[in-house]
């Protein structure tokens, strides 16, 4: 008896650990399982072969001790549980006329009430501004208050005349945020660029998502720019979503591509840290 107790918890503590991953990523690795592409015991070499080598250290320290069928186990518990699981909360987020049976939720309200609750980090990518005074004061106020990091990935308005001066352009175009959206002095958020917004095209690139993550596990994924059209005035519409696994995804998507290079920071940054 007390052996299938300590075999139980093992499997609900590795199940819990699993929650990181995504079904697909939770089926695909017992798929390997079954078919023999996933060796036991389970290592951190063999899970980045699956494509998993961003969490191949914690996994391989939940699933290495377990053989081949409490490994099968723990996958089949996580699948079932992420199948099951209660979905995630979405809620519909407007800007522009509503009637009088409307659900949604203001865009410019549930933009504040984000940035005020968060605690961690907040990530924004891929909007544009014209009142960011009003609308970061929230989130300047966290960064004091809570020591929250925050993140922005800006579009490039325009670009420069010729490649030499891309950087040049980019740098400029950032510091006109910060002396325009951003009066508030430090702390600031980390900001970074895609340098084929800045160089002379054709063809042309643009930062043209939208969307803010908030800690982790909320995420508004939206039309609306941070702009008084964007906020007030237009017709666009948003969606909320608590739900982590989500909201991690997202984050880590952006997140991949400065580990990647793909994006720069602000050349500022470096006149800052001299």
């Amino acid at each position: 008896m007390s052996g299938r107790s300590r075999g139980g918890s093992a499997g609900v503590t590795t199940s819990r650990g699993l929650s990181r991953l995504s079904l697909p990523d939770l089926r695909a690795l017992h798929g390997a399982l079954e078919r023999g592409g996933l060796g036991v015991p389970v290592t951190a070499t063999g899970l980045s072969a699956l494509g998993l080598g961003r969490d191949a250290e914690e996994l391989a320290a939940l699933l290495g001790p377990l053989g081949r069928e409490g490994v099968r186990v723990a996958l089949q518990v996580a699948i079932a549980e992420r199948i099951h699981r209660q979905a995630p909360h979405l809620e519909l987020v407007w800007t522009g006329p509503e009637s009088r049976d409307s659900v949604a939720r203001d865009t410019a309200i549930v933009v504040r009430q984000l940035f005020a609750g968060a605690r961690r980090r907040v990530l924004v990518g891929g909007f544009s501004f014209d009142h960011g005074e009003d609308i970061f004061r929230p989130l300047y106020e966290v960064m004091v208050q809570h020591g929250v990091q925050a993140t922005f990935f800006l579009d490039i308005e325009g670009h420069a005349s010729e490649v030499a001066g891309a950087e040049a352009h980019a740098a400029a175009q950032i510091d006109r945020f910060f002396a325009d959206d951003w009066p508030f002095g430090h702390p600031r958020p980390d900001v970074y660029y895609d340098p084929r917004t800045a160089v002379p095209g054709p063809p042309w690139a643009s930062l043209h998502a939208k969307c803010v993550v908030v800690d982790a596990q909320r995420a508004l994924v939206s039309s609306a720019n941070f702009t008084m059209q964007g906020q007030e005035k237009n017709v666009e519409v948003g969606i909320l979503l608590d739900d982590p696994a989500f909201a991690r995804n997202i984050g880590q998507q952006w997140m991949s591509l400065v580990h990647e290079n793909l994006v720069r920071p602000w050349p500022g940054r470096r006149l800052e840290k001299a």
